[in-house]
């Protein structure tokens, strides 16, 4: 019976005693804290051991007594930002009351992230391009509508940056733009700003056509041309092939200037011509401005021969009136690599080059390209 006595003292109901009477090891403390910076209130986890016989008995975040138990609520809004140092004392029920305590770090941040902007240019007209970048004084998540419209961020040199092509057609009006930025701790920001659209004076010109090519000018062979075209200029792809400013593909005086309407063998001015004229001997060699990717070799009824690249992100450049095409579809050029020979194929009057820039699906002046970094 003793025996059977001290075997229930030892491993049944009496072990409690024993532990009571004897323990002289702390309990264990353990703390669920995030690692990432935080905001608004939070709830630490604690737990202690052994289980049943001990409890958190003190918490302090910065020496500041918080609420002692098995969960921690910081409202980290009435702190400043940065790290803190939360701290929990456990004691045991032993007769000894043995202590144990644990730290762990906890970084507060209830403040929304700065955006600054740099809309380029504050005003933009017809046929231009429009380059937006955005900054921001923490890593954040940016995000930007124009008009209601999303436009896709893209990473720059320690910026976000968006452009977009505004085509000699698009009405003059007020754009309503808002940008938002939110960062890892969940705080966000927004800035609201209007982007003006101007209209711009176009120069016109008076244009001689042969009477072997006159049937051309019936309007729907450019609109049926040009709607085939735009099938193009609506893919986006990635990544960006181009790099810093875009080369002339090509030397010469710009005979026809872009966004010209045009008039016709003594008839009404028409349309918007959608690139630059660029005089240019027969056979010279045209040269890729940018890197790209060749996604069109084709002959056309208007533009003659033609070549389309692709240099990422919704930018085509396209070159027409071709004598010679020395590069074929799925073919990547460098910038200043010859891929075609200037000539008069199509509609034209004589050797030159036409160049067109399409951003976004619309089409925009691409000596601008040749004067200002995008991005």
């Amino acid at each position: 019976m003793i025996v059977s006595a001290g075997a229930v003292w030892v491993t049944g109901a009496g072990e409690y005693p024993v532990w009571w009477l004897t323990s002289s090891t702390p309990p264990t403390v353990a703390l669920e804290a995030p690692r990432e910076a935080v905001r608004g209130n939070v709830t630490i986890g604690v737990r202690v051991g052994p289980d049943g016989r001990a409890a958190p008995i003190e918490v302090t975040i910065d020496g500041r007594p918080l609420t002692a138990g098995n969960q921690v609520l910081v409202e980290t809004t009435s702190l400043p930002d940065g790290p803190h140092q939360l701290r929990v004392v456990a004691e045991d029920r032993s007769f000894r009351k043995n202590r144990a305590d644990a730290t762990v770090t906890l970084t507060t941040d209830n403040t929304p992230p700065q955006l600054m902007l740099e809309s380029q240019p504050p005003t933009i007209l017809q046929g231009h391009t429009w380059l937006l970048r955005i900054r921001t004084n923490e890593p954040a998540a940016v995000e930007a509508r124009l008009d209601g419209r999303d436009l896709p961020i893209e990473s720059g040199n320690g910026y976000g940056w968006a452009a977009v092509g505004f085509a000699p057609t698009t009405s003059p009006t007020s754009l309503p733009l808002v940008i938002t930025g939110r960062d890892f701790a969940g705080n966000q920001s927004e800035v609201s700003q209007s982007l003006q659209v101007a209209g711009e004076q176009f120069p016109s010109d008076a244009v001689q056509v042969e009477s072997n090519l006159a049937a051309l000018l019936a309007s729907d062979i450019r609109t049926e041309e040009d709607r085939r075209l735009a099938e193009n200029y609506r893919n986006v792809t990635r990544p960006k092939l181009w790099e810093g400013r875009f080369l002339m593909p090509v030397t010469g005086e710009i005979i026809t200037e872009f966004g010209s309407v045009r008039s016709y063998n003594g008839g009404p001015t028409v349309g918007h011509h959608a690139g630059a004229d660029i005089a240019a001997g027969q056979g010279r060699n045209v040269v890729a401005p940018a890197k790209g990717r060749v996604v069109v070799v084709d002959e056309v009824r208007l533009r003659g021969k033609i070549v389309i690249l692709d240099h990422g992100l919704g930018v085509f450049t396209t070159y027409a009136h071709l004598s010679q095409i020395d590069v074929q579809v799925g073919q990547t050029v460098e910038r200043g690599q010859a891929f075609a020979k200037v000539g008069s194929t199509g509609l034209s009057t004589g050797p030159h080059l036409h160049w067109e820039l399409w951003v976004g699906g619309a089409n925009v002046n691409p000596i601008e390209w040749t004067e200002r970094d995008v991005p």
